[in-house]
């Protein structure tokens, strides 16, 4: 009777919180597909007539997919080369490569784009110097196809790094062997064995890497909006602000086509994937495969630290060193260095308050991430059901729909007043609060749940036979145990909130500005020193922070350990 009650217990649990978080996402959802059908105040097709009839929108899909596309395929070359290198090679000093080609995970993308929007200006720093040498060089456009294309991949190819880094790491060595005493060369059995077998996990990285790019606003709006090339994305925020009669008609319909969009990538990925066969191990092989010549180790590891440095590095200084300029397009000589710019940010109140929101913003949506991520796992992990499964769906999928259109979707929800209150939290920080819960819960499940899986079973049983039942077996047995996975997920959950701006940039108001807001508005003005301060002083921030989560995760190891 006991296990029967605290199996009914679970699922009842499971049930109450799939049903909020169907409350929290589908309905505002199903406001956005309820808007998109709806015209002069009764049902309509004219948003999407007008859709289909477009020359501009049909030109407008096909920015978006070739942007994309070609960015998931230039991250991928980046990603499958460096993990290849990593994990087949013995190269000399690979934990800090492999710790080197994983910054962009940590850095904001708009940041990285306001950073390289600064080694590519005609009047910045780079090209500066350069003249001095060569005056008749001119700096390739950033504000391009190809420009945004370029930030993409080298912010997005992490992402495929590290999924291919340990499905090459899992591949069995016999079968390299096998194809090699068959006579294959290394270039032969990359394509014959490597690339098929891995292809599984390949394809999963390219989706979330087309994903992550649809979802994206700062970069394709920094770059794109001033070039006249309009994405999804920033087609569908241009038309919430707008403000015209029929603006949150069209902007739903779009929204609709952007998530179609998203589901057709999702089921194509799933099919290639689906026809290749995964033959892997289950633990990760860390040997060297190819045993190079200590010559041409060293070689290789010369080509990518020059790769990292001028993909992840370089940029950064260009974007301190713009900080420090009295104005734009100065050339970087003593007269010209200043630290007004930094001196701005500690007395401009609106810098004040976006720091303040945004870390206030951070540290509650982790908590609540935490508390429902952590309780959604360990039903997840422990009492698989129905309702289990329909919670893990629901909670996954606001991660993966683009947060421009969760953004209209809780606009068209929360606009109206609340029942009995009478009041609304549009405007107020609240709803970002809420767009984050919504957004960043998915996080801390996959964080949490690869925790409790480490927990064998029977420790909980142990612990209910000696009478711990409830909160008292939480915090004496489970909490201790998944500890520092919980705490990895609270730290990626706070550093995604502290830097966000897609669903951001709708949903913010006066006073409620966040980080992502404020420097985005800065670069729209063309305030560019003051946004580069704000830029650097963020990213020392997110080092800190970094560092702190990083300290933790050891103490709590440590601790573990002695126990």
């Amino acid at each position: 009777m006991p296990v029967l009650r605290t199996r009914l217990l679970r699922q009842i649990v499971a049930a109450f919180l799939a049903l909020v978080i169907a409350g929290m996402f589908f309905v505002p959802l199903l406001s956005v597909v309820k808007m998109a059908f709806t015209a002069d105040g009764g049902f309509s097709f004219a948003s999407f007539i007008k859709i289909l009839t477009s020359a501009r929108q049909y030109h407008v899909i096909a920015n978006t997919l070739i942007i994309n596309i070609a960015s998931s395929l230039l991250a991928a070359t980046l990603g499958v080369s460096a993990a290849y290198c990593i994990a087949y090679t013995n190269l000399p000093n690979k934990k800090w490569l492999h710790r080197a080609l994983l910054l962009p995970l940590l850095i904001p993308g708009y940041i990285i784009t306001l950073a390289w929007m600064q080694f590519f200006a005609k009047g910045g720093v780079v090209a500066s110097s350069l003249r001095l040498i060569f005056p008749a060089i001119s700096m390739p456009n950033i504000y391009s196809f190809g420009g945004i294309i370029f930030v993409f991949a080298v912010t997005k190819y992490p992402i495929i790094y590290t999924l291919t880094l340990s499905t090459f790491r899992k591949i069995p060595v016999d079968l390299e062997l096998a194809a090699a005493v068959s006579g294959c060369n290394r270039r032969q059995i990359f394509r014959k064995v490597t690339l098929p077998v891995s292809m599984s996990g390949l394809a999963n990285g390219v989706l979330l890497v087309f994903l992550s790019c649809l979802d994206n606003f700062g970069t394709v709006a920094f770059l794109g909006i001033p070039a006249h090339i309009t994405v999804m994305t920033t087609d569908i925020y241009q038309s919430v602000i707008s403000m015209s009669g029929n603006s949150f008609a069209d902007a739903s319909a779009k929204s609709v086509v952007l998530g179609l969009i998203g589901v057709a990538a999702s089921v194509l990925a799933w099919r290639c994937a689906g026809r290749f066969v995964t033959l892997q191990t289950e633990t990760e092989d860390m040997n060297s495969r190819i045993l190079l010549s200590r010559k041409k180790a060293r070689l290789i590891q010369l080509i990518m630290l020059a790769g990292i440095l001028l993909i992840n590095f370089v940029p950064l200084l260009t974007l301190i060193q713009t900080s420090l300029l009295r104005a734009f397009g100065l050339p970087p000589t003593p007269e010209n260095m200043t630290l007004e710019n930094y001196a701005f940010l500690f007395s401009n109140q609106k810098c004040i308050n976006a720091v303040f929101n945004s870390i206030i913003l951070a540290i509650v949506t982790a908590i609540i991430c935490l508390i429902i991520g952590t309780i959604a796992a360990y039903l997840l992990v422990r009492c698989p059901g129905h309702f289990s499964r329909a919670l893990d769906f629901m909670i996954s999928i606001p991660y993966s729909i683009p947060g421009i259109i969760l953004g209209l979707a809780l606009i068209l929800t929360w606009a109206k007043p609340l029942p009995f209150i009478g009041k609304t939290i549009y405007g107020t920080i609240f709803m970002l609060l809420l767009s984050y819960v919504i957004r960043f819960t998915a996080l801390q499940i996959r964080s949490s749940s690869a925790a409790i899986l480490q927990v064998d079973a029977s420790m909980e049983e142990a612990g209910r036979v000696n009478g711990a039942h409830g909160l008292r077996l939480w915090f004496k047995i489970l909490l201790p145990l998944i500890a520092p996975g919980c705490v990895s997920g609270m730290g990626l959950v706070f550093l995604s909130t502290l830097t966000e701006l897609t669903t951001s940039s709708l949903l913010w108001s006066a006073g409620s500005e966040t980080i992502g807001v404020v420097i985005y508005n800065y670069t729209s003005a063309g305030q560019t020193t003051v946004a580069c301060a704000f830029s650097v002083a963020i990213l020392i921030i997110i080092g800190l922070l970094a560092g702190v989560q990083a300290l933790l995760s050891y103490l709590i190891r440590y601790k573990k350990e002695e126990e």
